[in-house]
Parts: C-alpha cells; structure tokens; sequence
C-alpha cells in the first residue's frame, strides 16, 4: 500500500481526532543477519489510515504531534499495539525482539516514563526483548533528571538503542553519558559505500567501537546487495532497510516471516 502525499494542510486537532479514534497503527519493519538473514528484531513505525486522505507517514503527523503534545499518546499506543503482537508471536512458537522510539525531549514528563512502566511491568515476556531507541532532540546536554529517568527503564530490563548516530547530537559522548547495549549508524553512510570517500572507513570504525563497548551495531539503510556485500566485507552482522523489507503492518508481519518477499532475492527467517 502506497503512503498518500496530501496537499491540504492537517490540524492539530485532526491529529488528535484520529488518535482517539485509533487510526494511528503499529507498522514494523525488520533488523536482519546480514550473513543468515535471520530477522530477531522488528522496529515498530507509526502510519496514519487516515478516513479520507488515506495512509500517511509520519512527516505528515509527527510535527504537529510534538507542537500539540501528543507524541506521548502515540507512543503508548503503539507500545500496546506492538507488544500485544510480541506476545501473540510468542504464543506460535517466534521470538521476536520489538523496538520503540523515545526522545530524550519526551523523557522530561515523568508522567510518560510511569506510564511506559506500568505497560512494561504488565508484559509477561522478557524485557530483554523490548528495546528503547531513544532519538536526539535535546542537545549535547542531558538533563540529569532525564538520565535517571532513563536508567528506570532501563532497570526493568529493556535494551537501548542510540539512534541515527553520526548525525545530529548523536555523538561519542552520548555514548559514555547512558547505558546503550546498540548503536544504529545512520542510512547516510550506507548510501555513500560503493562511491569513492570515507564512508567505509567510517563504517568499519564504528563496528570496531561498538564491538569494544560491548554493543551490537546495527547500519540503516541497507537498500541493495551491493551495499551488504561491503558491509558484511567490513564485519558488520545487522543491518536495516528495503533490502530486507519495507515497513509492513502487524497484521502482515507472521505471513511475511513465513513466506518473505523475494524482490531482494534472499530468503529471510525468524530466529
């Protein structure tokens, strides 16, 4: 299903229409062995089935959320909405990891972070399958009370994920400030591998950094086989993009473990 690119301009008060009609769905798309293709993790994404301009992604409601304070209302929803498809997974017999995104900016309201843990708390399957990636918008600095905030979470056995790194305020020394057990290399990087520069360098010092903070790397934006193919030449194991899938519903996400696409002539699986 294609996302529709509307020229009207949406509201704040549409946004929040939609959200307590539950239109807002929990998409995943998947983090893969680059070598076994095998598939331990799904990120989930929101999109919006909007009533009359139909799917939309997250550029279109995103913005409006945070200026009208409802990223936290998203976000629980599609805590919900994910980990009920973890645990439905699990009853068939699939592990499978599910990841969240969380701004530092949203870690200011206790409220939200009681919320995330009365909904974690209730969850009967391991944490350690659950992971934060928790996204940049605060700056170099981070409120202390936005760090204890996060070691709660990170008590009740949830992984963190630092997002998009190399790019924004993702830096090294964010990485000595929190306790991230991943790091995601930004997609810009991947896109510049088979062209002449740096970018493979890059690469191949942030798998050595994450391997020596005992951390697992995982590159974004992995569109072709070429791109893998140099990847798993400089020792990377995970990856994320088309390659592997496109973002997919969580209705469509048991059938594809089952059967996967072929467009990227692989033959991925659950672990």
């Amino acid at each position: 299903m294609s996302i529709a690119v509307s020229p009207q301009l949406l509201t704040v008060d549409e946004v929040r229409r939609g959200l307590h009609r539950r239109e807002f769905q929990a998409y995943v798309q998947p983090k893969f062995n680059l070598r076994s293709h095998q598939v331990p993790c799904v990120e989930v994404l929101a999109r919006w089935h909007h009533p009359l301009r139909g799917l939309l992604g997250p550029a279109t409601f995103l913005p409006l959320m945070g200026h009208g304070w409802l990223l936290d209302e998203l976000l629980c929803s599609l805590l919900d909405q994910g980990l009920a498809c973890q645990l439905e997974l699990h009853r068939q017999g699939c592990e499978m990891g599910f990841a969240f995104n969380l701004s530092l900016h949203q870690l200011v309201d206790e409220g939200l972070v009681d919320r995330l843990e009365a909904r974690l708390q209730a969850h009967p399957l391991s944490l350690s399958a659950v992971t934060l990636e928790i996204t940049e918008d605060a700056g170099t600095h981070i409120l202390p009370v936005v760090t204890q905030r996060i070691l709660r979470l990170k008590r009740l056995g949830v992984r963190l994920s630092m997002d998009d790194f190399g790019t924004g305020h993702s830096s090294l020394w964010r990485l000595c400030q929190l306790p991230f057990d991943e790091i995601k290399l930004a997609g810009e990087f991947t896109r510049q591998l088979t062209t002449p520069g740096r970018a493979q360098a890059i690469v191949g010092h942030a798998r050595t950094l994450a391997e020596e903070l005992g951390m697992e790397l995982i590159v974004e934006g992995i569109e072709t086989r070429a791109q893998r193919s140099i990847l798993m030449g400089l020792g990377v194991r995970f990856g994320q993009g088309y390659l592997c899938a496109r973002p997919m519903s969580l209705g469509a996400l048991g059938g594809w473990l089952e059967q996967p696409p072929s467009a990227a002539g692989q033959s991925y699986s659950m672990m």
